[in-house]
């Protein structure tokens, strides 16, 4: 118990060696649920089945309309990555719940999941991360190989044989940029958007092989792509031939590649740093990264330069700024006080880094005659996708983006159409719930519980309608719940543990608790102590797992939750609220003493010391 309680203080990412090396109750199982009916006035509202492949790989389900062969390796290099990640950035790979891989291949698809007036005329994507509660979805445009965006400087385009108004794709890399919001979007509370772009775009630049990891490296400023230098050669060579006399004959410019913020930045004024820490994780700098952003690349600039420029000299300073700006607003007193410079001398600085850049990259390489560090996966099994499968996937996306109207009628399709998938019919229910249908809610909530549906969200969801259902019958006796009421509340409750734990499913299942008339079983209890085992910040839930360990007789549990209380109390007065419930509390038991080391016992008639 005691290993188990993690020390408050910073951020997975500041403590980490920056990156390399946080009454009757309602209707239970076997009972018939009856389901609603949806009336289907507008034939509009039942497309017509869509052909997707489906698949699963660990924290995803995969949902793609690209070939199989092009599947298979987008996901066969991002397995690698995954490998590789591991080793230069040791923070726990968390699985959320319900977390979608959309690959759009055809159809042009990925349009339709594009947040409504989150584009923006000088940015655009080819991928998408969204996330709403405990569900995320993560889309990539495998179809786009370029992308038309705002051609604000394209004085060089003739001499680097590059068009400034468009960009190439790199489908691979766009998937890493997203993967890496993800795992970031589950920290507690979720890091500034700036930082998780600046992260994002210093890991997908990480390159890898087998038994080579390089990473945090830039690239050289005055590159161009191997096409971009052939356009300029065969442009040059055309001008050199006319001679000035006439018209020459000139090819396109090669699309832009996404560049290092050296190259993007150069010649391009940087975003007021006050309007650069303030963009949202829903803003269209955010949610569109590529291209002419200049709020990205400076914020790839800015902690690249803190994290590995200048030999460490930034390091301290944004440590504390990160760990202050957690829990007060970003100002530039503040930031003065971390950095002790001005944001306009914080400015001059990140310039002068984007020209002169001074870092240390990082390289991990296998030991000569040792194991690869990477190994090459076996090729993704896909199968036909169920069309239960389709509309869940795609209908909770849609949701997540706001798309309202195109979410329902992808989410009732299946059902008009007679499917009856738990999962399905969880996702439903969640939506109803969403959008105001309690009742209707509760009805596909309570059919996906009987169908042994595991949906953590779906699971605290039914657990807190059925609460409020108890809770009013028991308002009208004494209050208190009687013991089938607390086992209708807790049971979806046991259901939907596992991967991932949510928070709300251990605060229900303590509120519960509180109100219970019968002695408090042990079990119970400690469903609640294991919630405050996972979430050792909500310090509430600690108290509460604590007194109702103590309650059911587990002192060494008890007394450890109260420990954590009083070192982590935010204040005096939460100490002393800890202080005074573990004085309470019977004495803990000793702990066991250590095992000592086995002696060796000589036989009779000879000295343990003597030589043999």
């Amino acid at each position: 118990m005691k290993s188990s309680i993690v020390a408050l203080g910073l951020s997975w990412l500041v403590a980490a060696p920056w990156l390399w090396g946080q009454g009757s109750g309602p209707a239970m199982s076997g009972e018939v649920v009856e389901l609603p009916k949806f009336v289907v006035t507008d034939t509009r509202e039942l497309p017509p089945p869509e052909d997707w492949r489906y698949a699963t790989i660990p924290g995803f389900e995969i949902l793609t309309n690209a070939s199989d062969k092009a599947t298979q390796r987008l996901l066969r290099d991002f397995d690698m990555f995954r490998q590789a990640l591991s080793y230069v950035w040791p923070v726990p790979d968390r699985v959320a719940q319900s977390t979608a891989l959309i690959i759009c291949g055809r159809r042009g698809k990925f349009d339709g999941f594009v947040p409504a007036g989150k584009s923006s005329a000088e940015s655009t994507t080819a991928s998408l991360f969204l996330r709403q509660g405990s569900r995320a979805a993560i889309i990539i445009d495998l179809q786009a190989t370029t992308l038309n965006i705002l051609n604000v400087d394209g004085s060089n385009d003739a001499a680097t044989g590059t068009d400034s108004g468009l960009i190439s794709v790199e489908h691979d890399k766009q998937l890493y940029r997203e993967y890496v919001r993800y795992l970031m979007s589950q920290s507690q509370p979720r890091s500034p958007a700036w930082l998780e772009e600046g992260l994002s775009q210093i890991i997908m630049k990480m390159s890898f092989e087998k038994r080579y990891i390089e990473f945090a490296k830039l690239e050289d400023p005055n590159t161009v792509s191997a096409q971009a230098a052939m356009v300029s050669e065969m442009n040059a060579a055309s001008a050199a031939a006319g001679g000035g006399e006439g018209e020459t004959f000139a090819l396109p410019g090669a699309p832009a590649e996404d560049r290092d913020f050296a190259a993007a930045l150069r010649r391009r004024r940087l975003v007021d740093l006050d309007k650069f820490f303030a963009v949202a994780h829903d803003s269209s700098e955010a949610v569109n990264p590529l291209g002419n952003n200049r709020w990205a690349k400076q914020a790839y600039a800015f902690v690249h330069m803190c994290l590995y420029g200048f030999k460490g000299k930034y390091q301290k300073a944004f440590t504390t700024f990160l760990a202050r700006s957690s829990r007060e607003p970003v100002t530039e007193a503040l930031f003065k006080e971390c950095f002790k410079m001005t944001y306009k001398q914080m400015l001059m600085e990140i310039r002068g880094y984007c020209d002169f850049t001074v870092y240390e990259a990082r390289i991990l390489q296998s030991k000569k005659g040792g194991p690869d560090l990477i190994v090459t996966p076996p090729p993704l099994a896909l199968r036909e996708a169920t069309q239960s499968e389709v509309g869940r996937i795609k209908g909770e996306a849609l949701a997540i983006g706001g798309h309202g109207k195109a979410a329902r009628a992808e989410l009732i399709a299946p059902y008009q159409r007679g499917e009856r998938d738990p999962n399905l019919l969880a996702a439903l229910g969640l939506y109803e719930k969403s959008s105001g249908e309690a009742v209707r809610a509760r009805k596909f909530l309570e059919a996906a519980f009987v169908g042994k549906s595991k949906r953590a969200d779906a699971c605290v969801e039914l657990a807190q309608l059925r609460y409020a259902e108890v809770l009013a019958a028991a308002a009208a006796g004494d209050g208190r719940l009687t013991a089938g009421q607390l086992a209708s509340v807790l049971a979806p409750l046991r259901q939907g543990r596992g991967m991932p734990p949510l928070f709300g499913l251990y605060d229900t299942a303590a509120e519960a608790l509180a109100r219970s008339g019968p002695k408090i079983q042990r079990d119970d209890a400690m469903l609640v102590v294991e919630g405050a085992q996972l979430f050792p910040t909500r310090l509430k839930l600690v108290y509460q797992g604590a007194l109702l360990a103590n309650e059911v007789g587990e002192s060494k549990a008890a007394h450890a939750l109260a420990d954590h209380g009083i070192k982590y109390g935010p204040d005096a007065k939460a100490k002393e609220r800890f202080q005074a419930i573990k004085a309470s509390f019977s004495p803990a038991p000793p702990e066991a003493p250590e095992r000592l080391a086995p002696v060796d016992v000589a036989p009779a008639g000879r000295n343990p010391g003597a030589r043999k």
